[in-house]
């Protein structure tokens, strides 16, 4: 177990890659968990984790796909062979990604298919203490973590996590580039998580975005913006 102290980098490059409703939204009220994006936005999903070093979700999320977050080869091939997308990635062979949880908590599933990958190197953020494999203790402000996470030898973070923690990442000034998927459907539903939830922004802070493109796929439409800073 170790301690989360010291001083920040901001070397590193961040991205976050969301699947959102047509209302922003990213799940029922009820947090049901379900894919929102088609096949093919999973599969993006893939090139993007490909060519990160690290994937970071919180709690929740791992709670609702105890999954190891690993880019699939055969869904990158199918890209490929579509040519929906540039799908160049860098070798995969051998590679491993760090997977970061941010919970406060501790309450995880065991997972086998999660904590036994070769892949995988898990690390879990937390203030709580406790016996869990790759537990960092401490504050989990995103500085603090985008720090440690440098020095682990993370050149480039992919965010998949909910609303709460995005607009964090987003507040502390470290996400980079914002890739969104705009799925086909209206969820509704006071107090359903959003793209963005925590305190929200008021209009002068509001982050800023500039669209670097865009493409229609069937009924979906895949974005990607750089964060202005």
């Amino acid at each position: 177990m170790l301690a989360l102290t010291g001083g920040f980098s901001f070397l590193m490059r961040v991205v976050s890659n969301t699947a959102i409703a047509l209302d922003g939204r990213i799940a029922t009220a009820n947090y049901d968990h379900f894919a929102l994006g088609t096949k093919l936005d999973r599969a993006y999903m893939s090139v993007l984790r490909a060519r990160a070093d690290a994937v970071l979700v919180g709690g929740k999320t791992f709670r609702n796909w105890p999954l190891p977050l690993v880019p699939e080869v055969e869904a990158i091939e199918g890209l490929r062979r579509g040519g929906f997308f540039d799908a160049e990635v860098p070798r995969l062979e051998g590679r491993r990604w760090i997977n970061a949880i941010v919970t406060r908590t501790l309450d995880l599933p065991a997972a086998p298919r999660f904590w036994e990958d070769s892949r995988v190197e898990p690390v879990v953020y937390s203030p709580a203490a406790g016996a869990v494999r790759g537990l960092v203790t401490g504050p989990t402000e995103p500085k603090r973590i985008a720090a440690d996470l440098e020095q682990r030898g993370v050149n480039t973070l992919l965010l998949e996590c909910g609303g709460d923690l995005l607009s964090q990442w987003l507040a502390a000034g470290l996400v980079d580039e914002v890739y969104v998927t705009v799925c086909p459907l209206i969820l509704g539903g006071k107090g359903a998580p959003t793209l963005a939830d925590g305190a929200g922004f008021g209009y002068a802070d509001a982050p800023r975005m500039r669209l670097l493109h865009a493409r229609v796929v069937g009924d979906e439409v895949y974005c990607r913006y750089e964060v202005l800073k």
